[in-house]
């Protein structure tokens, strides 16, 4: 079996497209076909919270004015899956802007706007990311099953933003969503080019990035 440096998990792979593939455009018609993506600025707030958006956002209206608008920001492993994520932007005079910062520090988003899906601000319920495979690996079907399994879960166990359930049972679900995303990056590493552009996007060259992390020498 390779052999996978924990290392490389800590790498955050999806970001924001690159531009608004055939894939992702089928994506957002499936979400909400009243409305198409659009590219939006992020700035974010002095005191946002990566991951907060619904709080962020609430809290520059009640500050500011203007208003919360509700929808997806998508996100791309290239060659992996796309994934939307339930995201709300500021609007304010007509223009939108994105102030919750990214785990990767993107500078703009890719946001389908999605009034209709509201967050539930009371039991701070979230809505699981929607996720779809770009059909290169068989094994990405596997690892979003996974981690849908994982999501849901969490969510049905969550209080506020306390997750209470049984610890092992948190922990081996999170160990089939870590196990099905190394076959993947094993996939990953068995189909790129040493001198190729590294699949974790980080712009440098394979053999320079991710190779060292993933030994293939026991892969068959």
């Amino acid at each position: 079996m390779p052999i996978i440096n924990t290392e490389i998990f800590k790498k955050t792979f999806t970001t924001t497209p690159i531009e608004i593939s055939p894939p992702i455009y089928g994506l957002c018609r499936e979400l909400n076909p009243n409305n198409k993506p659009i590219w939006v600025a992020t700035r974010p707030d002095p005191d946002a919270i990566v991951s907060e958006c619904f709080g962020n956002v609430a809290s520059k209206v009640a500050r500011g004015g203007g208003s919360l608008l509700f929808g997806w920001t998508i996100w791309e492993w290239p060659r992996v899956f796309i994934e939307a994520e339930h995201h709300a932007v500021w609007e304010n005079n007509g223009e939108l802007l994105d102030i919750t910062p990214h785990a990767s520090g993107e500078r703009r988003i890719l946001f389908l706007p999605d009034p209709g899906r509201t967050y539930d601000f009371e039991d701070k319920k979230r809505i699981i990311n929607v996720k779809r495979s770009l059909g290169t690996f068989a094994s990405v079907n596997r690892w979003i099953d996974t981690s849908d399994t994982l999501q849901r879960t969490m969510e049905a166990n969550s209080v506020g933003n306390e997750i209470r359930m049984n610890r092992s049972r948190l922990k081996a679900l999170w160990e089939d969503t870590r196990n099905a995303q190394a076959q993947i990056i094993v996939d990953l590493a068995s189909s790129t080019k040493v001198n190729a552009p590294c699949f974790c996007g980080s712009g440098k060259k394979f053999k320079k990035c991710c190779a060292p992390l993933v030994d293939l020498s026991r892969h068959r």
